[in-house]
C-alpha cells in the first residue's frame, strides 16, 4: 500500500487548526527534539514540503494534550487572523497583476497594430512595385513585337523583291528565245536553207526554250519550299532580336549573290552550224 503523503495546510484543515499555528508546533518541536520533519516535493510548480504517515501521527501526538489544546486554539485564532490578512493581501496582489496583465495585453494590441499597419503599407508598395515592373515588361515585349513585325516586313520585301527579280530574268530569257526563233523563221526564208536543218535547228532551239521554262518552273517550286520552310521555323523558334538582324542581312545578302551571279548567255543561232 503506498504511503498518503500530506501537505502542512492539509494536515492542518484534518486537524482544525491553523497553517501557521501547525508549522510554529513542528518548528518548536524539531528545535526541541532535534529531529528532521517533511520533505521537499515539487506540487503544482511549486516546491512544497510534504509530511509522510509516520510523521502525520508524530505531528498529532504532539496535539494531544489540553493545555496544547487550548493554546493551539489561541494560535489557531490568530492564525486565522494572520491567513485573512495573508488572503486580502493575496487578492491585492491578484488585483495588482490582473491590472498589469490587462496593460500589458492593451501595449501589446497596439503593438499588433502598429505591425498591421506597417505590413499593410509594405504589401501596398510590393503591389505598386509590382505593377510598375509589369507595365516595363509589358512595354518591352510591345517594343520587342514591333520589331518583330518590322523584320518580317523586311524579309517580305526583300523575298518580293528576289522574286520580281527572277520574273524579269525569266521574261528576259524567254524574250531571248523567241527573239532567236523569229530571227531563225527569217533566216529560213532569206537563205533557203535546207528544210529538214532548219527545222533541226528550229527544234533545238524550241527544245531550249521548254528546257529554260521547265527550269523556271523548278526555281519557283524551291523558292517555295524555301518559304514554307521558313515559315515552319519561324513558328517553331522565335530567334532574338540580333539572330533575326543576323538572319536578315544573310539572306539580303544571298539575294543579292544571286542576281549578281553572271547569267550564262546563250549561244548564237548561227553557232549551231559550228
Amino acid at each position: 500500500m503506498s504511503e498518503e503523503l500530506k501537505t502542512i495546510k492539509e494536515l492542518a484543515d484534518e486537524l482544525g487548526i491553523s497553517k501557521k499555528y501547525l508549522q510554529n508546533k513542528i518548528s518548536y518541536e524539531k528545535k526541541k527534539q532535534n529531529l528532521s520533519i517533511g520533505n521537499w516535493k515539487k506540487i503544482s510548480g511549486k516546491n512544497t514540503i510534504v509530511l509522510s504517515d509516520k510523521e502525520q501521527t508524530l505531528i498529532k501526538s504532539w496535539l494531544n494534550s489540553l493545555e496544547d489544546k487550548q493554546e493551539d486554539k489561541a494560535d489557531s485564532l490568530e492564525d486565522k487572523q494572520e491567513d485573512k490578512a495573508d488572503g486580502l493581501e493575496d487578492k491585492q496582489e491578484d488585483k495588482a497583476d490582473s491590472l498589469e496583465d490587462k496593460q500589458e495585453d492593451k501595449a501589446d494590441s497596439l503593438e499588433d497594430k502598429q505591425e498591421d499597419k506597417a505590413d499593410g503599407l509594405e504589401d501596398k508598395q510590393e503591389d505598386k512595385a509590382d505593377g510598375l515592373e509589369d507595365k516595363q515588361e509589358d512595354k518591352a515585349d510591345s517594343l520587342e513585337d514591333k520589331q518583330e513585325d518590322k523584320a518580317d516586313s523586311l524579309e517580305d520585301n526583300q523575298e518580293d523583291k528576289a522574286d520580281g527579280l527572277e520574273d524579269k530574268q525569266e521574261d528576259k530569257e524567254k524574250s531571248y528565245l523567241k527573239e532567236r526563233i523569229s530571227v531563225l523563221e527569217k533566216f529560213l526564208d532569206k537563205e533557203q536553207t535546207s528544210n529538214s536543218e532548219l527545222k533541226k535547228i528550229i527544234q533545238q532551239t524550241q527544245n531550249l526554250l521548254d528546257q529554260q521554262q521547265r527550269l523556271a518552273l523548278q526555281d519557283k517550286k524551291l523558292l517555295e519550299e524555301y518559304k514554307a520552310e521558313n515559315d515552319s521555323l519561324k513558328a517553331l523558334k522565335i530567334p532574338s532580336e540580333d539572330t533575326k538582324e543576323e538572319q536578315t542581312d544573310k539572306q539580303s545578302q544571298e539575294v543579292n549573290n544571286g542576281s549578281e551571279q553572271p547569267i550564262e548567255a546563250p549561244r548564237k543561232w548561227y553557232q549551231f552550224w559550228k
